[in-house]
């Protein structure tokens, strides 16, 4: 079969049963005093979940309800959108330079407008761009409710009760994801004013008083490349924040199979089914001819069941899966591999994981996942922007381009041959700054093989392990066709004495004897 369409359908079909586990494992805002929020206040009021259900998000207005995360990174395309006000009042909404160290709240004078008192619900604020605001300092923001009691997004900002078996400050921001729009969250205020008491919450919990929708935001830890623990191309993710942490959310789904190095349905088995033609075995992604000839094979290698070109010693090794057979032994396929420049070793080969990726813009592909360029997202402390690739790097080299140098990369604040310490795996060579593949290896002493195919594959019972990112740059060109006019595998058994060398010196006799022959 060239695929296994029943086991892709099984895992997508699984997919929307483990997110709902995930949500149903969210725990509710719970308060100082105990409460547990947010509620349908059954007042008459237009209620969060009426309002996600209008918007199409598959939000759980309780179960989905956080104080986490409270801070966020502005991007260039930050908007803010007022979405609801059940409410009397006439307040507004703005942002503040966050300092973890601080211990107490944000005066009036650092908290900055951006919907301002008495505006519309329906207002759309398209030039708040905060990473342009002389007043943003680079790192978090939060936000603030103001014109009355202010309420913060940051709970520990607000009022404390006192009172309360368990002294803490009340939460007065409840926090969703969009499910719909990338980068974007919903800030619900309550804007009633609390107390120190248990009975001085003072507020009827539903959280629709201001509702605010926010685009152009990444949560702190967000939008970085990860790897969700599932198997092959499904494994490359992107950082989100929740009240739990960090998460790690797919963005790749799985697709047919094919021979190109990668587990592209997300089963656990690389290149696995019939992806090649007839007298061609997938071989590390490519499509190379069996060794069906007595010229098969090099010196040291032995033709094994399957059809590959293996050494003598694992002919009859059986590995694990994720294993490979070197020397004898089964061994992890990438160890002691040491891949140049972006490449990563994936199933026993250096790859690109980026190959094959287009990101949208403003965006850029880091371990085979599209995450927010760096211009508009900050790095962490330790790193800088590289502005022209995107991506964070070290500050000795956020300065430095390479690409007009092709085969090189960063080092040190300089621009150095990437394959400079590599060690590529085995059938591959380092050129040009990539591990490609060793046009000489399975070349038996200066002779090139009659089928000229790669040769060497390392047994084992999975020859490729499904990778911990999607490796989208593997190659997935043909290799050359084998011979294929005996029906039989005509390659010498493991342990059988080498006859190649008398076969080939017939051979030539009998060449220069029809030659001469035919000149006769």
């Amino acid at each position: 079969m060239r695929a296994s369409p029943s086991r892709f359908a099984s895992f997508v079909l699984c997919l929307p049963l483990l997110v709902s586990l995930v949500s149903l494992a969210r725990a509710q805002v719970t308060q100082p005093n105990g409460m547990v929020m947010p509620r349908d206040s059954l007042n008459g009021e237009v209620q969060l979940y009426t309002l996600f259900s209008s918007r199409g998000e598959t939000i759980d207005f309780q179960a989905d309800g956080e104080s986490e995360p409270a801070l966020f990174s502005p991007l260039c395309d930050f908007r803010a959108t007022f979405l609801l006000r059940e409410s009397a009042s006439s307040y507004a909404v703005g942002w503040y330079n966050a300092d973890p160290a601080r211990a107490t709240p944000p005066d009036a004078s650092e908290i900055y407008t951006i919907v301002p008192a008495g505006a519309p619900v329906g207002t759309v604020i398209t030039g708040a761009d905060i990473r342009g605001d002389a007043r943003y300092l680079g790192g978090l923001i939060g936000f603030a409710l103001t014109g009355g009691q202010t309420h913060y997004t940051e709970a520990r900002y607000n009022p404390v009760c006192t009172g309360c078996a368990t002294p803490n400050p009340w939460v007065m921001a409840v926090i969703y994801r969009s499910t719909v729009t990338p980068n974007a969250f919903y800030v619900a205020f309550e804007d009633g004013s609390v107390g120190s008491q248990p009975s001085s919450f003072n507020n009827d919990g539903d959280y629709n008083d201001y509702v605010y929708f926010f685009e152009g935001l990444q949560c702190s830890g967000g939008g970085e490349a990860c790897d969700t623990g599932m198997p092959g191309i499904c494994a490359a993710g992107v950082t989100e924040c929740s009240g739990d942490g960090i998460t790690c959310r797919m963005t790749v789904t799985g697709r047919d199979e094919a021979c190109n190095g990668l587990d592209d349905d997300c089963d656990g088995e690389t290149d696995d089914g019939d992806l090649c033609d007839e007298d061609e075995v997938c071989d590390r992604g490519v499509c190379v001819g069996r060794c069906l000839d007595e010229f098969g094979c090099a010196r040291g290698l032995d033709c094994n069941a399957a059809g590959y070109c293996v050494e003598s010693a694992c002919v009859d090794v059986v590995c694990d899966a994720g294993e490979i057979c070197r020397a004898g032994a089964c061994i992890a396929p990438c160890d002691g591999v040491v891949c140049p420049g972006d490449q990563a070793c994936r199933a026993g080969r250096c790859v690109d994981p980026c190959a094959a990726v287009t990101c949208d813009a403003g965006r850029v592909c880091q371990a085979g996942a599209c995450v927010q360029s760096c211009e508009c997202a900050p790095c962490s402390d330790e790193l800088e922007c590289h502005v022209s690739s995107g991506l964070c790097t070290t500050s000795d080299c956020a300065s430095v381009d390479c690409s007009g140098t092709p085969g090189t990369v960063c080092r040190g604040g300089s621009c150095v041959d990437a394959c400079d310490g590599a060690v590529c795996p085995r059938g591959q060579i380092c050129e040009g700054g990539s591990c490609v593949v060793d046009p000489d290896f399975g070349v038996d002493a200066g002779v090139e093989r009659p089928d000229s195919g790669v040769v060497g594959v390392d047994a084992g019972a999975s020859e490729m392990d499904a990778g911990s990112v999607v490796d989208a740059g593997a190659d997935a060109g043909r290799g050359p066709r084998g011979r294929s006019d005996d029906d039989g595998c005509g390659c010498r058994a493991a342990g059988a004495g080498r006859g190649g060398e008398g076969a080939i010196a017939m051979i030539v006799l009998l060449a220069l004897a029809i030659v001469r022959r035919r000149r006769a």
